[in-house]
């Protein structure tokens, strides 16, 4: 279901961070430690604040970029795919979603009732190949489990990115 696509990240920062840059000296700093980085793990390091700086920017409203959806309308695209996936689930029966970090906040924001930033918090958290389980029920959709893997043998097989 498209309505469980992941949120345009590559999109907005290539849309976005060329203005930021002409204008906010904390990105330009964070885009100059990335440039001067050369060692991989601090270049990754490097990569990773700047990118969650702008899509913090982008998550406050506080950037757009046309032809991008913001935010707010990619969280009410997962609650679309969420309040589907309910109506078409007979009772007592389960459905699974394959998905990724954005989509999985977007579903916590919705159980737990998060601000923009806290959901986005939760993107950074997700493990790969982790899984979530909700419940639903009519209009009640809460939280059973969050980024679990007892499906993975030892730590060295999570990952983040």
């Amino acid at each position: 279901m498209s309505e469980f696509d992941e949120y345009q990240a590559e999109a907005v920062l290539r849309e976005c961070l060329p203005q930021l840059l002409r204008v906010n000296a904390e990105i330009k700093d964070l885009r100059r430690a990335y440039e001067e980085s050369s060692e991989f793990g601090s270049r990754r390091k490097t990569f990773q604040k700047l990118f969650e700086a702008v899509i913090s920017k982008w998550v406050a409203g506080e950037i757009t970029a046309d032809g991008i959806e913001s935010w707010q309308e990619f969280c009410s695209r997962v609650e679309r795919g969420l309040a589907q996936v309910a109506r078409n689930t007979p009772p007592s029966a389960k459905a699974v979603v394959f998905t990724s970090a954005g989509p999985i906040a977007a579903a916590m924001r919705r159980a737990l009732h998060l601000s923009a930033e806290d959901t986005l918090q939760l993107t950074w958290m997700s493990r790969n190949v982790s899984f979530s389980e909700f419940l639903a029920s009519g209009e009640r959709f809460t939280l059973s489990a969050f980024n679990t893997h007892p499906h993975l043998d030892g730590d060295g097989l999570l990952t983040y990115r």
